[in-house]
């Protein structure tokens, strides 16, 4: 049984954050070739930038390009599908072609003419005989904005309590009858307190930066057609 191989295949997607042009100079650098030669790889859709690979170097690849700043999908390649469409392309090919039955494909067309605008074109349309209609002798329209429903839903208006003793409040005035007090916090002794000087880093023991480990690229390699 043979080895499940992969393809390293990019979409045009980038790591979030990542600038185009830095990316695509860095991904130049790495593969030692032309900035101009990566464009199509960036001009979406999906593209394989390293087919056919076994599964350790597949992540290799992938490990470098996204630490460069792409978002790369590692794919198992269909082996047996591209078999069969590779044997119905070699046979297709091979196959001559039958000029005598491509002529007989052919319809004779000199017989035919255009129908006029608005002719009838259908030779024998169906038939749809009249409905009856009954006596409509009592039947009437209805006057402009006339409610033409019979059994209008009737909606019972809702009883209002006494509301003489309401008034309204002055612009301004806080309605609430019992606002939630808010304490003032004790602030202590601040004289020796100064502000710091405009651009100044006020953290004193700032967290150092993590390095992402960059894996070793010498082996890496694009795939011929880039190359070129």
């Amino acid at each position: 049984m043979s080895e499940q191989l992969f393809d390293v295949v990019f979409f045009g997607i980038l790591q979030t954050g990542r600038d185009k042009e830095t990316v695509m100079q860095n991904m130049a650098a790495m593969f030692k070739t032309d900035v101009n030669k990566l464009a199509p790889y960036f001009a979406g859709g999906r593209k394989v930038i390293k087919g056919n690979v076994a599964a350790d170097t597949a992540e290799k690849y992938q490990a470098a390009l996204e630490n460069v700043g792409l978002v790369i999908k590692v794919e198992p390649c269909d082996v047996e599908q591209d078999a069969v469409q590779s044997d119905n392309q070699q046979s297709t090919e091979d196959k001559p072609q039958d000029s005598t039955r491509s002529d007989d494909a052919k319809t004779n067309t000199g017989d035919m003419t255009i129908a006029p605008v608005g002719a009838d074109v259908i030779e024998n349309p169906i038939e749809v005989p009249a409905q009856k209609i009954g006596d409509i002798s009592d039947v009437t329209m209805a006057e402009e904005g006339a409610d033409v429903i019979e059994n209008p839903v009737t909606i019972p208006a809702q009883k209002i309590e006494d509301i003489s003793g309401i008034t309204i409040a002055e612009v301004g005035s806080d309605v609430l009858e019992h606002p939630v007090e808010v304490i003032a916090q004790k602030i202590d002794e601040l004289s020796d307190i100064t502000l710091a000087e405009a651009g100044a880093d006020i953290i004193e023991s700032p967290k150092p930066e993590e390095k992402t480990d960059i894996p070793d690229t010498s082996g890496l390699s694009l795939n011929e057609e880039v190359e070129r």
